[in-house]
């Protein structure tokens, strides 16, 4: 009879053993899978991130190029004004024409940095809509 009881132990052992294995793979497997998405959000969230960055410099620097131009084009009406009367009117049409670029500059970067978060919030549900997805097969 004792022989009996510890065979029953041992398989009863055996098999809470197998189970817990069961168990701890299926969560390791869920980690992982878990793990692989949140690898996945923020690879694209950075990459997210570089475009936007990339975005703005690039605008930034074409904002220079056409202040910068702007600026040129006023110091050479200066020098080439005969009256002092006319430094008036070439100053109101530069700050007019700086006042504009502002406002288009910004207004274009403002659609842009809109879009761009836009492009990273549908980027980011995708990857979350993914992970979720591997973590459902993982399980």
């Amino acid at each position: 009879m004792a022989r009996n009881t510890m065979d029953f132990a041992r398989q009863n052992t055996e098999q809470a053993t197998d189970w817990m294995r069961a168990i701890a793979e299926q969560n390791l497997n869920q980690s992982k899978a878990a793990f692989e998405g949140l690898l996945s959000v923020a690879r694209n969230a950075v990459r997210d991130v570089d475009q936007q960055a990339a975005v703005i410099c690039e605008h930034s620097m074409s904002f220079a190029e056409e202040t910068l131009s702007n600026t040129f084009d006023f110091a050479h009406k200066l020098l080439r004004m005969r009256e002092p009367q006319e430094f008036a009117q070439i100053q109101g049409e530069f700050v007019s024409r700086q006042a504009q670029l502002l406002g288009d500059q910004t207004k274009e970067l403002g659609q842009k940095i809109m879009q761009g978060a836009q492009d990273a919030a549908k980027s980011v549900r995708e990857a979350s809509a993914e992970s979720s997805r591997r973590r459902s097969e993982a399980a």
